[in-house]
């Protein structure tokens, strides 16, 4: 078997073949478990680089023997992207000639599949409040092309830019971005800072920066692209935090329902300041992230890899060893539903894996029911996990 598998991963299964892996695929749910793993991790796996194709291959075939079956303790059921099925995620999307629900699996759940498979992703949608309060809905107006005597803003859809004029405005402006549940937008400012939001976020910045401070408000989470000006510092108000920077890229989550003000710096340096408790500030370098428990006031920075964080800009979930509360709430901003656990047992297993964030719900909870841990249940716009 562990041929078949080596030319799956390369490609080169012949027609007999392929039926042969198909058929050993059927037989046990275990093997599909460990077949998604070890496509999970040749996906995943950063190491073609430094190793040949074919050393990887070793090693994750070694490490996932698929003629040894592991004892279902949960610590390795869940804990690891190498044991078990943590980055099914990413193997689905290998599965290009194998479908999970061909294999005779889950057969009498297709109403239960297609009722999940109606809950659609989230897209590009927000609302623009102008400074003399005018709400414009940038989904319907697809061509938005406004004019004032400071800036000209044009985009709509999926995008907005503010493009300033040579003027000389006497007073500050602000406009306001608000992305719904299941939303994201990109707007540039007037400076050609660029900025990502997130679903459920919200931004308040200037139409125009004047005076010495560029300085915007954020609700939620953004991924920010600083345009440099060594005369005019760039901050950002999130929670009980200040964000001061020159020139760089970094990622913010301020959500108001979660405990923590995550700052993760991708390049660049950038200060992040308290606004209570002991008022400490951290310097943060690349691959760095600060940490506010916004009840106690303390603030940690932690070495991290920081395209985890900033996935969700580049169209993917990524979790890692992260509670299942914590996976669900991220996904309740992005489907725009509301999840409930029947019991604390399932809110807290840890969970490592990959999703494509532009998947319809059924693409996530078919993956993590695949443990068979958990089982969802969906009754209109909410769902029980048990």
């Amino acid at each position: 078997m562990e041929e078949l598998l080596y030319k799956y991963l390369n490609n080169t299964l012949s027609e007999e073949e392929h039926q042969e892996l198909q058929a050993w695929l059927k037989k046990d749910k275990e093997n599909l478990k460990v077949f998604e793993n070890i496509v999970g991790e040749w996906n995943l796996t950063e190491k073609y680089i430094d190793n040949s194709k074919e050393k990887i291959l070793s090693q994750i075939l070694t490490q996932n023997n698929p003629i040894v079956k592991e004892p279902r303790d949960q610590s390795i059921y869940w804990n690891g992207a190498i044991k078990k099925i943590a980055l099914a995620a990413a193997a689905v999307a290998a599965l290009f000639v194998l479908n999970l629900y061909d294999f005779g699996f889950n057969s009498d759940k297709s109403s239960v599949i297609n009722s999940f498979q109606s809950i659609e992703s989230g897209k590009s949608k927000a609302v623009l409040t102008l400074d003399n309060g005018k709400n414009i809905d940038l989904v319907d107006d697809q061509k938005l092309n406004l004019e004032s005597d400071d800036t000209k803003i044009i985009g709509g859809g999926n995008s907005i830019t503010y493009l300033q004029k040579i003027s000389d405005p006497k007073k500050q402006k602000y406009n306001i971005l608000k992305t719904p549940r299941g939303g994201e937008f990109f707007i540039t400012l007037s400076d050609s800072t660029k900025v990502w939001l997130n679903a459920e976020s919200q931004l308040k910045y200037p139409v125009v920066f004047l005076g010495d401070i560029r300085r915007v408000e954020l609700t939620g989470e953004a991924f920010f692209e600083v345009a440099p000006n060594k005369n005019k510092p760039f901050q950002v108000i999130s929670g009980d935090q200040i964000i001061e920077v020159l020139g760089t890229s970094f990622n913010v989550s301020s959500y108001n329902d979660d405990i923590e003000v995550v700052t993760t710096l991708i390049e660049g340096k950038v200060k992040i300041n308290q606004t209570f408790g002991d008022k400490k500030s951290i310097l943060l370098s690349p691959n760095e992230q600060s940490i506010l428990n916004k009840e106690n006031g303390s603030i940690e920075n932690i070495k991290v890899d920081p395209n985890h964080f900033i996935a969700w800009k580049s169209g993917k979930f990524y979790f890692k060893q992260e509670k299942l509360k914590d996976i669900t709430k991220v996904l309740s901003r992005w489907y725009d539903v509301e999840i409930f656990f029947a019991n604390s047992v399932a809110e807290n297993i840890r969970f490592t894996g990959r999703f494509k964030r532009y998947e319809n719900f059924d693409h996530v909870r078919s993956i993590i029911e695949l443990t068979e841990e958990v089982t969802f249940i969906k009754k209109g716009n909410t769902i029980l996990i048990k």
